[in-house]
């Protein structure tokens, strides 16, 4: 009888949260009668063994319940929400109670009058006077009863045979390994014979791979219920989409990304999906959309759930962990847009405007992260504020056996997940260059700049002084799909398939460590976490070309702030230029640079530009010219050598007047002078395109010096000079018209701003409103003016 019990148990507690899943999407479609079926075949099975086991209170649910769903069969009854709400607390109080009997313990009394008497009414059942004793289904005791029983498996049988096949062939090879051992045949039979004997260990380690193996249907099946109480408590309507049901996944590893998963649904739902109501001011659809799915990448499984709501709002969030005081005020604006994000993963910070019962946005995320990390996975998240949120969780096949990499570090080995090592090399490589920018180590392979640290320092350890190795290894490492870095260590000692166990919780919780592991020379070994080193090191913080970063100080010099070009000018001084600015680097022959009007100037695309940063041109070989644009025109600038891109800090400080250099940065320990590209755009910048430029009139006698002197005075000050008068085919709507000559008369249909040039040096009073026409400086003035209205500054 306690065989057929225990049968009885193991088979209602692998379908309970299959048939939640079929009552929601039945809900969903009343008319799917082979859903229905379903549904009604599990409740009459229960209905039966209970009768034979003996176990009365199953029997009168399942019975209570088998009613309710033979009169929606049979079309005397409609499905409606209060319906699948009466099933569905049938089928929970059914679950309670399988927890209660795994334990050995004897089932509580109790009628459960008040879910059958639900059953029978077309609205939710009001709270009994007198409840019945409750089932305490969550406590810790259930909880660790619950965990007790999933360690029994229903394994296939063709498995079973598989596994006796293979214990047979191991058997046999390992007797023919004792033989050649023991007839001392040390050539090519005892070769064999070893090969065979790896081969079947080989076969029976993923044999019994397989027994751990498990659909992850088992966590997407109760999904369905989930979403929908939620829905229900937070009035929303949400669309739940799954797919990749069918991958397999270690049985231990779904139950430690239950819980995750789980938390992450729930902030999404709560917190992530607008209202009805507010997705519809916003021009969405009323019913949100959630997409959960998996998907097999190498020895990963990735999970990624993404929903179409608000996204996170990394503004409030910098806010919220500046109140929270998470981190100072400094660190945080220095922080990358990927590092603001990541905030989310601080205890206690949320976007939201008010913590639920349901959940937070931010606060368990932390938890969310380290139960993730601890199994050796990572999660990663793709923002798009105001369209939704991307959260993709990877986690490793199976943490039994796993290819590794042993390394050396500080006189001591350590194994590192081979899936994460992307490249191998020594640091005396040609293709290798280490250098401090900005206060942290820099490695540049084959031209990537990747973040460098070394395994001692990040663990502690003091380096060896006479290492057996004569170069350190750089080992190039994806901690995610989006961190990548460079480590070194002593040496890389060998490749070999570790078996993986969980460390010790005092080891795990220094978050490094992704387990321990056993080599063939039994001596205990660590297996390094990737993400957890990234951690340590600060990398996620690691600023990137393609990310801008913003400057706390108010009295700041007015630089597009996030990265900048490192360069050192002819004259042998470093300086940084603002990133944005630069259009690309170019090496240009020196035979098309030449000094013209006291000005270098470079032959290109059919023009003489300026060359700005040059004195002469050099006599021979190629000088760099950086191409600056503000994405309307070009300035070139002259530089000796391109160094890095580096990070501007968060304060650069003013210079003492306005210039070429508008600030001082401190990268590192050097203190370089920043270029400000304002006022090379405003002071260095050639004349516009004539399409681009405000025309000015010029009216009056058309001799000579109007065309030769005032007209390419008037271009250079940003003008299109136009001859003649309106009325004469001439546009009358000119930025500036100019009257040149003491006679000539004003026309009436002028407008904009007007000068007028006389003819002589004239003190009359009468003169004052005109302009000597010599007079360069004062008819600069009038043009600036007049091309400021214009442009409506």
């Amino acid at each position: 009888m306690d065989d057929l019990i225990q049968e009885f148990i193991a088979e209602t507690r692998e379908t309970l949260d299959a048939l939640a899943s079929e009552l929601v999407l039945w809900e969903q479609n009343p008319h799917d009668s082979t859903r229905l079926d379903s549904i009604f075949r599990f409740v009459h099975t229960v209905k039966g063994s209970c009768g034979f086991l003996n176990l009365p209170r199953f029997e009168r649910l399942s019975h209570a319940a088998e009613d309710v769903l033979a009169q929606v069969r049979d079309g005397k009854r409609e499905a409606s929400a209060p319906l699948v709400d009466a099933v569905l607390g049938i089928i929970d109080r059914i679950g309670e109670l399988i927890v209660v009997m795994e334990s050995g313990e004897a089932l509580p009394d109790g009628s459960d009058s008040d879910l059958i008497a639900a059953l029978d009414r077309d609205h939710k059942a009001p709270e009994p006077a007198t409840p019945e004793p409750s089932i305490p289904a969550n406590d810790t005791g259930s909880a660790a009863r619950r965990q007790a029983a999933i360690r029994s498996i229903r394994v296939p049988l063709d498995l079973i045979d598989h596994l006796m096949n293979g214990v047979s062939d191991m058997v046999l090879a390992r007797n023919e390994v004792a033989r050649c051992l023991r007839d001392e045949q040390n050539g090519p039979v005892l070769e064999n014979a070893f090969e065979r004997l790896s081969s079947c260990i080989a076969d029976m380690r993923d044999a019994i791979g397989q027994t751990r193996m498990q659909r992850i249907e088992r966590i997407f099946s109760p999904l369905p219920r989930l979403v929908r109480d939620l829905c229900a408590d937070l009035g929303k309507q949400v669309d739940l989409r799954t797919s990749g049901s069918n991958v397999e996944l270690d049985r231990e590893m779904i139950e430690m990304i239950r819980d995750p998963l789980t938390h992450i649904i729930r902030n999404s739902i709560d917190h992530g999906i607008e209202s009805p109501a507010a997705r519809s001011l916003a021009g969405k659809p009323a019913t949100g959309r959630l997409s959960i799915s998996a998907r097999q990448s190498g020895n990963q499984i990735l999970i990624e759930i993404a929903d179409d709501g608000r996204g996170i709002d990394t503004d409030k969030l910098v806010a919220r962990a500046q109140t929270a005081k998470v981190r100072s005020a400094s660190e945080i604006h220095a922080l990358s847009e990927r590092a603001r994000l990541e905030l989310i993963f601080a205890p206690g910070l949320s976007t939201a405007d008010q913590v639920t019962a349901i959940s937070g946005r931010g606060v368990g995320m932390d938890v969310v992260r380290s139960n993730i990390e601890r199994i050796g996975g990572s999660i990663d998240l793709e923002n798009n504020p105001g369209k939704g949120l991307r959260v993709i969780l990877r986690v490793p096949l199976t943490l039994t056996i796993i290819p590794c990499l042993t390394v050396r570090a500080g006189g001591q080995e350590f194994a590192m997940p081979r899936s994460a090592i992307r490249e191998i090399l020594f640091d005396n490589n040609d293709q290798v260059r280490i250098q401090q920018v900005g206060g942290r180590d820099l490695a540049y392979i084959r031209g990537e700049c990747l973040p460098h640290v070394a395994l001692e320092t990040l663990l502690g350890l003091e380096r060896a002084t006479n290492p057996a190795a004569r170069h350190r290894t750089i080992i190039t490492v994806n901690a995610s799909s989006e961190l990548r870095y460079a480590l070194a260590v002593e040496a890389v000692i060998d490749h070999e398939e570790l078996v993986v166990r969980p460390g010790a919780p005092v080891i795990m919780a220094d978050g490094l460590y992704a387990g321990t592991t056993l080599p063939d020379n039994g001596r205990p070994m660590l297996l390094l976490d990737p993400l957890g080193l990234a951690n340590r090191a600060q990398l996620n913080e690691f600023a990137r070309p393609d990310e801008s970063q913003r400057g706390e100080a108010p009295d700041a010099a007015e630089i597009d702030g996030g990265s900048a070009l490192l360069f050192r000018e002819a004259a042998g001084m470093l300086r940084l230029m603002t990133l944005a600015a630069v259009e690309r680097v170019e090496d240009v022959d020196a035979a098309r640079l030449a000094l013209a009007g006291g000005q270098v100037r470079l032959s290109i695309d059919g023009e003489s530009r300026p060359v700005f940063g040059l004195d002469q041109p050099p006599q021979s070989g190629h000088a760099k010219l950086l191409h600056l644009s503000d994405g309307t025109r070009h300035v070139l600038y002259a530089v000796d050598d391109v160094i890095d891109i580096v990070r501007l800090p968060a304060k650069v400080e003013p210079a003492s007047a306005p210039g070429l250099v508008g600030g001082i940065a401190l990268i590192g320990d050097q203190q370089i002078e920043v270029i400000d590209p304002h006022w090379v755009f405003s002071n260095m910048m050639g004349p516009a395109p004539s399409s681009d430029r405000p025309a000015c009139c010029l009216i009056g006698t058309d001799d000579p010096w109007t065309r030769n002197i005032l007209a390419p005075l008037v271009s250079a000050a940003g003008y299109r000079p136009v001859f003649g008068a309106p009325g004469d085919g001439q546009p009358g709507d000119a930025a500036v018209s100019i009257i040149v000559g003491d006679s000539a008369e004003t026309p009436a249909a002028l407008s904009g701003e007007i000068i007028r040039l006389r003819d002589t040096l004239s003190g009359d009073p009468q003169d004052a409103d005109t302009i000597y026409r010599y007079d360069r400086a004062a008819l600069l003035g009038r043009l600036i003016n007049g091309r400021n209205g214009a442009l409506g500054t």
